[in-house]
């Protein structure tokens, strides 16, 4: 059995990774010498737009991802609340946390928590940040 995997022909690691560990893997994309843009750029001249991601993030299959910084994950939160509202409903389902430590519902007040702090033109960082944070964060569910 040959199994196709879609890595783009800069994806040097992930190729490597791929290669050695299994003898029956084909990379067409690999053979067609065809990298991560003018991936996109084919898809794109098709119509296919990810609803704008692409405008915001640099791989759109990851905005579901825990591993993501949480300065994408704010980007999520506030341009794209349909996805985030589905973020949170899995996160809902699950008895694991979002992130170590972070539940979907937390990263909201956590998010909003810091736009408000700076709004008010308070120093983020500082122990009063974190003490008023972690009360915001008492009694949400994480």
């Amino acid at each position: 059995m040959i199994e196709y995997i879609g890595i783009a022909a800069d994806e040097t690691e992930r190729i490597t990774h791929k290669c050695n560990s299994r003898p029956n893997v084909r990379l067409p994309l690999v053979e067609w010498g065809m990298t991560e843009a003018d991936c996109l750029q084919y898809c794109k001249e098709r119509g296919y737009d990810w609803g704008g991601l692409y405008e915001k993030f640099g791989r759109v299959s990851c905005w579901c991802c825990p591993l993501q910084p949480l300065s994408e994950l704010r980007i999520l939160y506030y341009d794209f609340p349909d996805l985030w509202k589905k973020l949170r409903e899995w996160d809902d389902k699950t008895w694991r946390t979002f992130k170590p430590g972070w539940s979907v519902r937390q990263l909201e007040v956590r998010f909003d928590f810091k736009k408000e702090w700076q709004d008010s033109g308070k120093l983020l960082g500082t122990k009063e940040f974190r003490r008023e944070l972690k009360k915001r964060l008492e009694g949400v569910d994480g």
